[in-house]
């Protein structure tokens, strides 16, 4: 009797860590596009200031800039002060700079929130993914982070449609979600604990065995943010679509995005991380096939299926990967770099690929980097 009720007690607390930690997963996504609907209005109100447009664009790309110099000096502290400090600290920032929006009217004390934020998420992301390691086995793991792929893909889903909503009333409206964090608050107390400190071993062929971890996370998320960087021109301008059609297009490829995370666990049992990789790059290539052979908006819908797919396996798998090479004390430090490669492909996407852009359109640049993916299938299946 005293037994079972040890047992119902662990799983219990198991369950509250995982809640707690989907919850924190979700900041990452609405770190970026809660505000993305918000843009024009912001330039509209702000219309007195020199190059307004461009400007306010900066409210998504200095937030990538901060998190992806930040991450690696967030991470360091991850390893010395422990796991939950800098969660904290950054859960701070994140609601502090990213509601800025909702209360000041100075446009250049929001840009400087948005730093704020990017710093908060730094602190965030490294420790969430430190704690994953510490709490969870490699078995468990593989669960863990299939629900993990799919609480994101839906956070996305949600922050995107909820911030369009609160944009149509007021501008500054979609700020106010950054203060969601803090209802998180109390569920976190209750589940996290602080995991026993490990004793520091140098391992200078560590690094080493890291880069291609770190490489792949770069161009992963160079190759994802291809959607919201390019899509919404594509849609717009070449194909006669509505602005709100971006959302739904971007919203139908995060559905599948989660559908296909959830299966991450079941998948890993039966396929090494590279053969993963080999499938999802196939997938990748036939999406971006279907987006530069398409006429017309439901052809677009169609293809954001396997699209979906592969960053619903890509994103999971790196991560997974990664944790499976990293040692307990390193995994601090660790997970700020890879956290910084993955901000700083994201930053990178569109400048990256502008140069074909202008060159073959944007249909052209998706059959080339379509022929590239099928290439790098090809080459990880010959492995």
């Amino acid at each position: 009797m005293i037994q079972k009720k040890n047992d119902l007690m662990t799983t219990t607390k198991n369950r509250q860590i995982q809640y707690a930690l989907l919850l924190v997963a979700t900041l990452g996504v609405m770190s970026g596009v809660t505000v993305v609907s918000s843009l024009p209005l912001i330039s509209r109100t702000f219309s007195h200031i020199p190059h307004i447009e461009f400007l306010s664009k900066l409210m998504l790309t200095i937030p990538s800039i901060m998190i992806a110099v930040f991450a690696p000096f967030a991470g360091h502290s991850v390893d010395r002060w422990g796991r939950l400090k800098p969660l904290y600290a950054g859960i701070f920032l994140f609601v502090l700079g990213g509601s800025s929006g909702f209360y000041l009217n100075n446009f250049y004390l929001i840009l400087a929130g948005r730093a704020i934020l990017g710093l908060g998420v730094a602190f965030i992301m490294t420790s969430s993914t430190a704690l994953i390691g510490d709490y969870f086995d490699e078995e468990t793991r593989h669960i863990f982070m299939s629900r993990q792929g799919m609480a994101v893909a839906i956070g996305g889903i949600l922050f995107i449609t909820s911030g369009g909503i609160l944009a149509q009333i007021h501008w500054s409206y979609p700020f106010a979600i950054y203060f969601i964090p803090l209802l998180f608050l109390p569920l976190l107390f209750r589940a996290l604990y602080e995991p026993k400190k490990h004793s520091h071993v140098p391992d200078p062929e560590l690094e080493t065995s890291l880069m291609p971890v770190y490489i792949t996370a770069f161009f992963v998320m160079v190759l994802f943010y291809m959607l919201p960087t390019q899509l919404p021109y594509l849609i717009v301008n070449t194909l006669g679509g509505k602005a709100q059609t971006v959302g739904f297009v971007i919203a139908t490829a995060m559905v599948f995005n989660a559908l296909t995370a959830i299966q991450y666990a079941k998948i890993k049992k039966r396929y090494s991380y590279i053969r993963i990789y080999a499938f999802t790059f196939l997938l990748f290539a036939a999406g971006l096939f279907f987006i530069s052979r398409a006429h017309d908006i439901a052809e677009l819908f169609f293809a954001t299926m396997p699209i979906g797919m592969a960053f619903g396996l890509l994103l999971v798998n790196t991560n997974a990967w990664f944790l499976s090479k990293v040692p307990p004390s390193k995994r601090g430090k660790a997970s700020g770099i890879l956290t910084s490669s993955f901000f700083l492909g994201q930053f990178a996407s569109p400048i990256f690929f502008e140069p074909l852009v202008s060159a073959y359109g944007i249909q052209g640049l998706f059959l080339i980097i379509s022929c590239v993916a099928a290439l790098v299938s090809l080459v990880l299946f010959t492995r």
